[in-house]
């Protein structure tokens, strides 16, 4: 398992997907724009702005979630540094008034708490 720690731009939560900003901070990760969807990883502790927060990359996440075991986890569109399975990304995609969002996947449930990462480079879906 590979674990790493930066310092975070804004408050980040256990479990939250994060990327990593062009200044080298962490920051909570949002299918939005290329950046931010760039997900690097789950905080594994909590951490106000300006604060450590140390990020698993590889490995079996243990998460708040309640999943359905089998189902691939994806970065929301409409909660920063939140997952969802892919009908809740279907839902938030078709409510966005842009003409497009990023699709990334970041792992597969594994349990009904557990999430194996394997996150993948997002993908630009448009209208």
């Amino acid at each position: 398992m590979a674990i790493t720690s930066f310092t975070t731009t804004d408050a980040v939560s256990q479990g939250n997907a994060v990327y990593l900003t062009s200044s080298g901070f962490l920051g909570k990760a949002i299918a939005t724009n290329f950046t931010q969807s760039a997900v690097v990883g789950l905080a594994l502790n909590s951490a106000d702005s300006s604060n450590l927060v140390s990020v698993a990359g590889d490995s079996v996440f243990i998460s708040s979630l309640t999943l359905t075991p089998g189902t691939l986890q994806y970065l929301s569109i409409s909660s920063s540094g939140s997952l969802v399975d892919y009908p809740t990304w279907q839902t938030q995609f078709n409510s966005l008034v842009a003409s497009g969002a990023f699709l990334t996947s970041v792992g597969r449930a594994v349990s009904s708490s557990g999430i194996s990462l394997e996150i993948e480079k997002p993908i630009y879906v448009t209208k």
